[in-house]
């Protein structure tokens, strides 16, 4: 009796690594399955047949959104290609002075995000449109941005 405890105790550790082996083995073949010429399974349509996603080289291009009066003004600034950051908020808190809103605190979300806008500019991929217009249009297609700048 002593003698089948030892054996069973001997084959637990080989039967342990047989059963992980197991789940391993089992998990790679899932999720080799999960990716169909690089996109995840959920996008195939019923009976395989891939969903094709077209990437477009334009970039964003921008969407439907409601043109906010002062993103226009900005948009149209003299200032152009040449707009800074500083020049932004300058814009906008004079907006809200106008309206009796405080004006944007340094450090808070709304400029974090706003700065990061115009540093990233540049990248947006808007043909056509200078500095100041493609700022204009990543301001009013945050809506989280736009209220926090305007209300």
């Amino acid at each position: 009796m002593a003698m089948a405890r030892q054996a069973s105790a001997k084959r637990s550790p080989l039967a342990l690594f047989v059963l992980l082996a197991g789940v391993a083995a089992a998990t790679t073949l899932l999720l080799s399955r999960a990716f169909v010429g690089q996109q995840p399974a959920a996008l195939r349509i019923r009976g395989g047949a891939p969903l094709v996603l077209q990437r477009r080289a334009q970039g964003n291009l921008g969407g439907d959104f409601w043109a906010h009066p002062w993103a226009e003004e900005l948009a149209a600034s003299p200032k152009g290609e040449d707009i800074e950051f500083d020049d932004v908020v300058a814009h906008f808190n004079a907006k809200r002075e106008e309206e009796g809103l405080d004006l944007l605190e340094p450090g808070s979300s709304p400029l974090v995000i706003l700065e990061g806008i115009v540093t990233n500019s540049a990248l947006s991929g808007q043909p056509g449109m200078n500095k100041a217009q493609r700022i204009a249009d990543g301001i009013q297609a945050s809506s989280f941005l736009l209220s926090e700048l305007t209300e």
